[in-house]
């Protein structure tokens, strides 16, 4: 069901406002946040060939083999859903991967004084 005009101009001037007040955030939500095509099904097929070793090591009765495939197809799994460090640039920093990230007292006083 569509919005209506209203809804879809109270819906810009939220965003809007949004971006205005926390422009992180914006880029957080604005940058794609999908994995890619290839990674998901490199992933996934590992994931499916560790279920399928598993499945082997169970009927054979054999437990490291079991426990291999677990082990593939949990590394299979995180790989396809996880995204490769240094991708994303913050905004405003032109180096990917050259990022520091804040301690979690600097970001409390950023918070606190972002406050008022």
């Amino acid at each position: 069901m569509p919005l209506s005009e209203y809804e879809q101009r109270v819906l810009n001037q939220l965003e809007q406002q949004l971006a205005s007040q926390d422009p992180s955030l914006e880029a957080k939500l604005s940058s794609p946040s999908s994995p890619r095509r290839g990674r998901v099904a490199i992933g996934l097929a590992a994931g499916l060939a560790g279920l399928a070793v598993l499945v082997i090591g169970m009927v054979a009765m054999q437990m490291w083999v079991s426990l291999v495939g677990f082990v593939l197809m949990f590394a299979g799994v995180y790989w396809a859903f996880t995204r490769p460090k240094g991708t994303v640039a913050k905004p405003g920093n032109p180096t990917p991967g050259k990022t520091r990230r804040p301690k979690l007292s600097e970001r409390f006083e950023e918070r606190w004084e972002d406050r008022g």
